[in-house]
């Protein structure tokens, strides 16, 4: 008879780094679009009225930039370990992917090459890529916070059983 790991030994919810939050880029967009309009208004009246739709041209770039922006931001990875490893991979789009790990035989490899960097979780050839928002040093964190889960789990698993 199989017992039910009741513990709960890791629940991480990883998010990319935000520095702008949803205040912050209304406030940026009403003092840029008081400052666009002013301009526009003022070229505009001494005859330069073509740098109007330049200023506009601009506005608008910089919208779709904040917008890809926040978009960007809403990816996140989850990892939770209980009896199994449990890693939900939330994209761009909002499409998760799931993917349940035995972590019995569980390696951590941290890649990175100049335009990517992940944590690689291996287990029976198979691997998973967490965290390819994360920094060098956070992908290393991370590692660290897995691999002692991973310990405590051990631990609990041979002496209570």
């Amino acid at each position: 008879m199989n017992k039910i790991n009741p513990y709960s030994f890791l629940n991480l919810k990883i998010y990319p780094n935000k520095s702008v939050t949803f205040l912050t880029m209304l406030i940026f967009f009403l003092i840029f679009f008081s400052a666009t309009a002013a301009a526009s208004f003022y070229f505009a009246s001494i005859g330069a009225w073509p740098v109007s739709f330049f200023l506009l041209a601009d506005f608008i770039l910089l919208y779709f930039a904040f917008k890809k922006y926040n978009k960007d931001s809403k990816m996140y990875d989850r990892i939770i370990l209980n009896n199994k490893l449990t890693i939900i991979n939330v994209s761009k789009s909002g499409s998760k992917s799931l993917k349940i790990i035995d972590p019995t035989w569980l390696r951590l490899k941290i890649y990175s090459d100049r335009k990517k960097q992940y944590l690689s979780i291996i287990s029976h050839g198979k691997s998973v890529k967490v965290g390819r928002f994360l920094n060098i040093k956070e992908l290393e964190d991370l590692a660290k916070v897995i691999k002692k889960a991973l310990i405590e789990r051990e631990k609990l698993l041979t002496f209570a059983g």
